[in-house]
């Protein structure tokens, strides 16, 4: 049986990025066969809960909590990534891949911050967050690389990641409050 988290956890994640100025909905109108777990513009996320667990659900609102302070810190990671993201169908060099996965790495640090900073996290947790994490990562090359997207490809994806041997530290910046920082940017990010 996979791992799951309860509904309360992810309930109290949502409050905790209220505090720095987050706000979170959900759209069940997710179209059939797509993989959308959140989306972000500004300072709201809209998770697309149809397909979804719980844990993917906490993962996402800490990861897109992470690519918000990104943006409004324009950290050197970000910097980096540049449009990388938005290339699809062609093979990236290694340096791009790792490009990438500085930038995705980073904003799942900041979020695993806010996760603390939410409640204690408990070392199964904190291994299952990694595992999303490396799971999506692969995923997502995949997809700017192949185009193929879905519910099922990421699932190949998540079912062949092992737990790995230590959870990502959290960054060590204090969170950032970010009412007023990110909305000027009206960037939308899938995970």
């Amino acid at each position: 049986m996979e791992f799951e988290l309860d509904k309360s956890a992810v309930a109290q994640l949502i409050n905790c990025a209220a505090e720095y100025g987050v706000t979170v909905g959900e759209d069940w109108n997710e179209p059939e066969g797509a993989r959308f777990v959140g989306s972000f513009e500004g300072t709201h996320i809209t998770l697309f809960p149809k397909y979804d667990t719980q844990l993917a659900l906490y993962f996402t609102v800490a990861h897109l909590y992470g690519h918000m302070v990104q943006l409004a810190l324009e950290t050197p990671a970000s910097q980096r990534v540049g449009t990388l993201i938005g290339v699809t169908g062609r093979s990236f060099t290694h340096a791009e891949v790792q490009a990438i996965y500085d930038h995705e790495r980073e904003a799942a640090a900041i979020g695993r911050t806010l996760m603390a900073r939410a409640a204690d996290v408990s070392r199964t947790v904190d291994l299952q967050y990694h595992r999303i994490f490396l799971a999506d990562f692969h995923y997502l090359i995949h997809f700017l690389e192949c185009g193929e997207k879905g519910v099922e490809a990421f699932e190949r994806f998540m079912r062949r990641e092992p737990l790995p041997a230590d959870p990502i530290t959290p960054d060590a910046r204090p969170l950032v409050e970010l009412r007023g920082q990110v909305g000027k940017h009206n960037k939308v990010l899938v995970v």
